[in-house]
């Protein structure tokens, strides 16, 4: 009697075992993904700063870079920089 109560207790540990570690992954898995998502706006956020820095330095080049960005203009041959990135735009769905 002993020895079937104690494999029941034994199985059962192991299935919450089993439980315990699928939640754990699950939080693990969303850990991973907020801190990515909180790294991309990080980055974000630094090149707007950058932005601000040079508009407010009147910096021509960044002048320029943001009337092509917002006229969707590149000459013929040019290599286009890449899009400015914008508070603005859905990007940041599924943020808290």
């Amino acid at each position: 009697v002993h020895a079937v109560f104690a494999t029941v207790v034994v199985i059962s540990l192991f299935i919450h075992l089993q439980e315990r570690q699928a939640d754990v992954w699950q939080v693990q898995q969303v850990a991973t993904q907020e801190r990515q998502e909180t790294q991309r706006l990080r980055g974000d956020i630094a090149q707007q700063q950058a932005l601000l820095t040079g508009l407010a330095a009147k910096d021509p080049y960044v002048v320029e870079l943001i009337a092509r960005d917002k006229l969707n203009y590149s000459g013929a041959g040019e290599i286009a920089p890449p899009p400015l990135p914008a508070i603005d735009k859905p990007g940041a769905i599924g943020t808290k």
